[in-house]
C-alpha cells in the first residue's frame, strides 16, 4: 500500500482515463498549438513537442527494455544501438526530449530508498537461485538495473546530443519546476507524485514502445479524466496523496485511520485488505469533507487515536 499503488489503481478502475497514445502523432499536432496547462503564458508556439523523461522511473525503458543476456554484465552496446534509434525517430518526428536524472540525497526518502534495496536484493537471490537451478534466462520480473547504468546512460545521452539534467534537492519538484519554467508539453515518467503535482501532460514510461514502423507508442494519463471517474476536485489531490502514505508521513502511521474508514475491528487487519479498497476509501473519506482548508482539524481527526502532539 502507499501512493505508488495508486498508478496501479488507475490503470484498473479509471481504464477511461489511461488512453494509448502515439507520441509521433501528437507531436504533429503540436504546431502552432499553445501548451496547455500552463499557469503562465507560454514562449511562441514552436513545431516540436517538449518532453522530460525522468530516467528514474524508466531505467530499463532507456536500457532498451527486457531482453535474456542482461544478467550476464550489462549489453551496453545494444543500449547504444536503442537509445541511437530512439532519438533519432523522436528527431525525425519533431520531439525534444530532456532526460532527468536524480542527484538528490533526499533524507526524508531514506526509508523508501532502503525498501527498494532490499527489494532488489531479493530480486538477485531469485535470480542467482533460478540460474543454479534452471540453467536459463531469468523471468523479466526480476531485471535488476546493471551496475553503473546511470552514470553509462547520462555519457551515452550526451553523446548523442540529448540535454541531461540532474536534481540536486528533492527530484519530482525539480523535474516539476523545470517543466513549468521552461514550458515543456507534458513529462513521461511512471511515479505517483506526478498525479498530484498536475502536469501539463503526462505519458507512461513504462508503457513507451518504439515500433518497427517508426511509432513511439505509450499511454497518457488523462488527470482531468481521473479527477471525474475518482469524482475527487483537484486540489484535493494532494490530500489524497498524503492520506495514502508518503515518505514524510508513511502508511503504518495511517493504519488506525483505514481501520476507522473501513470500518475494521483492529489495525492489523488494515494490513490484509487490497490497496484498492483502501484507496477507495481514503477518495470517499476526502470527497466528504466539507473544505480542505482547516488541516489542523483534519490531522486531529485523521490521528485522533494515535500519540501525535500538535
Amino acid at each position: 500500500m502507499g501512493l505508488q499503488d495508486l498508478h496501479k489503481f488507475l490503470e484498473t478502475h479509471c481504464q477511461q482515463a489511461c488512453k494509448p497514445v502515439d507520441l509521433v502523432q501528437i507531436a504533429r499536432g503540436v504546431a502552432n498549438k499553445p501548451i496547455k496547462g500552463n499557469r503562465r503564458p507560454g514562449p511562441p508556439p514552436g513545431n516540436s513537442l517538449k518532453l522530460i523523461v525522468d530516467a528514474e522511473s524508466c531505467l530499463d525503458r532507456l536500457y532498451g527494455g527486457y531482453f535474456s543476456d542482461w544478467v550476464c554484465g550489462g549489453q551496453w552496446n545494444r543500449m547504444i544501438n536503442f537509445l541511437t534509434t530512439l532519438m533519432q525517430a523522436c528527431h525525425t518526428s519533431n520531439i525534444d526530449m530532456v532526460v532527468f536524472f536524480n542527484g538528490a540525497l533526499e533524507n526524508g526518502r531514506l526509508d523508501e530508498w532502503n525498501r527498494n534495496q532490499r527489494k532488489l536484493k531479493g530480486n538477485v537471490a531469485h535470480v542467482l537461485r533460478h540460474i543454479g537451478n534452471k540453467g536459463t534466462p531469468p523471468p523479466k520480473v526480476w531485471w535488476i538495473p546493471p551496475a553503473c547504468l546511470q552514470t553509462s546512460l547520462r555519457m551515452c545521452l550526451r553523446q548523442l546530443g540529448v540535454p541531461v539534467a540532474c536534481s540536486v534537492e528533492d527530484h519530482h519538484q525539480e523535474v516539476m519546476t523545470y517543466c513549468r519554467e521552461n514550458f515543456f508539453h507534458g513529462i513521461l515518467a511512471q511515479d505517483a507524485d506526478y498525479t498530484i503535482f498536475d502536469p501539463p501532460r503526462y505519458f507512461s514510461s513504462e508503457h513507451m514502445k518504439l515500433t518497427y514502423k517508426g511509432s513511439l507508442e505509450t499511454q497518457e494519463y488523462v488527470l482531468d479524466d481521473v479527477a471525474k471517474t475518482l469524482d475527487l476536485h483537484p486540489n484535493r489531490f494532494p490530500i489524497l496523496a498524503t492520506l495514502l502514505g508518503t515518505h514524510f508521513i508513511p502508511e503504518e502511521e495511517l493504519r488506525e485511520f483505514y481501520c476507522k474508514i473501513c470500518e475494521l475491528d483492529s489495525p492489523a487487519e488494515a494490513t490484509k485488505l487490497a490497496p484498492a479498497d483502501i484507496i477507495k476509501a481514503v477518495v470517499a473519506y476526502i470527497r466528504g469533507l466539507d473544505s480542505i482548508d482547516d488541516t489542523e482539524t483534519i490531522g486531529r481527526e485523521v490521528f485522533q487515536e494515535c500519540n501525535w502532539q500538535y
